[in-house]
């Protein structure tokens, strides 16, 4: 057999070789990603698509995980009022006071009324407090003396947090891509216009930075009014009939003799002016006027 017959021979043999090499090392992949998904059931479960597959175990407890973390990701918004009685008013709002910097809060606004001896008759005040010890700090004020009024409110603002987010980072992109064009700009006319859509832009995020701001702060810090009287103390009814307008009478005649008096006080200080200077100069000038028309009376 002559050198190109046997290379003739060996060319197929070593096509037939090298497909089977393709064939043997594609299967290998193929095994070896097929274990790879076996042994990963998470990323089998999120690269298949609709309901096709199966969730495992470890898949169904990944969303689990992934619902609680959700669940404590959380904006809500919470605020309360509550109304307590007490015998004394001033140990309820050192009470109050004591409990709101033990749950690291703050008085945010105080109106407190007293009498002339400088009891306190009524106080209320506007706490500000950590929303995950709103709860808690509503039951430790209910606990301050005897509860008259109590309401909570909760509104859930995740999807509004979470668009405001977004539209804060859109805005941040937009701004920057204008500085980038007014860098590249020549023209007047062209840079007078992106500087007016820059300036536009820069209005809108900072209404949003401020919307996020807001946001941030009542969703962190609930809010707390509490109001503290003492027992018992309820409007009095209001009076009708005769009472009624006696009542209305001798206000109206007290009023009307305030108004009076006021009014003679203010007189006063003229009238004796006039007593100490007007009287001697009348008596003075009549004097004259009666030497003067002497002799014409005469004559």
């Amino acid at each position: 057999m002559t050198t190109r017959s046997r290379a003739a021979l060996a060319t197929p043999l070593l096509i037939v070789m090298f497909a089977m090499a393709g064939c043997a090392g594609l299967t290998g992949g193929e095994s070896s990603g097929a274990e790879k998904m076996s042994s990963d059931p998470a990323s089998r479960s999120s690269d298949a698509s609709g309901g096709s597959t199966s969730v495992s175990g470890d898949s169904a407890t990944g969303v689990k995980q992934s619902d609680v973390t959700t669940a404590l990701n959380r904006a809500v918004i919470s605020t309360g009022q509550i109304s307590v009685s007490s015998g004394s008013i001033s140990k309820a709002r050192a009470e109050v006071l004591r409990l709101v910097t033990s749950y690291d809060g703050s008085v945010a606004d105080e109106q407190t009324d007293s009498d002339q001896g400088g009891r306190i008759n009524s106080s209320t005040l506007t706490l500000r407090v950590p929303t995950s010890d709103f709860a808690e700090a509503m039951d430790a004020l209910a606990r301050v003396g005897e509860v008259e009024h109590q309401s909570r409110k909760s509104e859930d603002v995740t999807t509004q947090v979470i668009d405001n987010d977004a539209r804060v980072r859109a805005a941040e992109r937009a701004i920057r891509q204008i500085e980038v064009l007014l860098g590249r700009a020549d023209a007047l006319r062209d840079i007078i216009a992106i500087e007016s859509d820059l300036a536009r832009r820069q209005a809108d995020l900072d209404s949003l930075k401020s919307q996020q701001a807001w946001l941030e702060d009542q969703t962190s810090l609930s809010t707390i009014n509490v109001q503290l009287s003492r027992p018992g103390e309820a409007p009095e009814d209001e009076a009708r009939g005769f009472l009624a307008g006696l009542g209305d009478g001798w206000d109206a005649m007290t009023n009307g003799t305030v108004v009076v008096l006021t009014l003679l006080g203010a007189v006063l200080p003229f009238a004796v002016l006039l007593a100490l200077f007007g009287v001697p100069l009348g008596l003075i000038l009549r004097r004259r006027v009666s030497a003067a028309s002497a002799p014409a009376r005469s004559a």
